[in-house]
């Protein structure tokens, strides 16, 4: 058994890590919160393009029939985590991913960790940054991303964008897959009914404009669900390392007991030995 010093060295170190897991948790909690709350302005601007899509097609109702382009050279954008601690948020991304993606497919990849742990998986990637950690980043990581997709769809055909990305619930995160590029524009335009609206740019150079507007919230959409996620998984892992640092300090204050117990009944031998000893003498 251990001496009582020791084991109360124990405690403290315990008790300090039990500290920091408990403010991590609660870090976690606060970014899920905060994640699900920007994600409603989000999808309400986002509902908006589409809508603003769907009234700029009534200036070139000519081009709706023929917009789905032919399937070239897909790209699938993979949401993952920046930090550590998430238990297998970015395994079963990794997994998703190597399920879906074709030989010809271009992996882009938020995410550092993540990207860590997918080139270990055997996933070949062809382009990844980090990802925003709460989302007042997201936009600047979207913009980021978007830089490099509209470059790559100028210099290598890519025709097909897809985002990849978990999805925080009260289970088990879910892998969503959402397709982004190409838009079917022939589905707007027989929903649409009314006058044309008034512009100031030429209509093909609007919807161009809109497009990408669309894209993007799209994408800093998946970015900030992604955080949610995330968090949500970082916040189960450290809630159960909370639990399992509690029940080591209560394992360790026990044996403290045990050990302080046998230390006073040490002592008192101790006394009594020496009492008889003098008795003797």
């Amino acid at each position: 058994m251990m001496r009582l010093a020791e084991i109360e060295a124990h405690i403290g170190g315990m008790s300090e890590l039990r500290d920091i897991v408990g403010a991590m948790r609660s870090l976690a909690a606060m970014r899920v919160q905060e994640a699900e709350h920007a994600l409603c302005g989000i999808r309400r601007y986002a509902e908006m393009m589409l809508a603003a899509i769907g009234a700029g097609l009534l200036l070139v109702p000519e081009r709706a029939a023929g917009t789905r382009l032919k399937r070239r050279r897909p790209a699938l954008v993979l949401c993952m985590s920046e930090h550590g601690f998430v238990g297998g948020f970015n395994t079963r991304l990794a997994d998703a991913a190597k399920a879906a993606i074709e030989a010809d497919d271009q992996l882009f990849i938020l995410g550092s960790r993540g990207a860590a742990l997918a080139i270990e998986h055997g996933l070949q990637i062809a382009w990844s940054a980090p990802i925003a950690t709460r989302p007042r980043g997201a936009p600047e990581t979207v913009h980021v991303l978007a830089d490099e997709l509209y470059r790559r769809i100028a210099q290598s055909g890519i025709s097909r964008v897809e985002a990849m990305f978990s999805r925080h619930s009260s289970g088990v995160p879910a892998v969503q897959r959402q397709l982004l590029l190409p838009l079917d524009l022939a589905a707007f335009a027989t929903n649409q009914r009314g006058q044309p609206p008034l512009h100031n740019l030429a209509p093909g150079a609007l919807l161009e404009k809109l497009t990408a507007e669309y894209v993007s919230a799209r994408l800093t959409e998946a970015v900030v669900e992604s955080i949610a996620a995330e968090n949500a998984a970082r916040f189960a892992a450290m809630d159960s390392a909370h639990d399992n640092v509690a029940k080591k300090l209560a394992h360790l204050h026990q044996s403290a007991h045990l050990a302080r117990q046998d230390e006073i009944t040490t002592e008192l031998l101790d006394l009594v030995t020496g009492a008889e000893a003098q008795a003797s003498e």
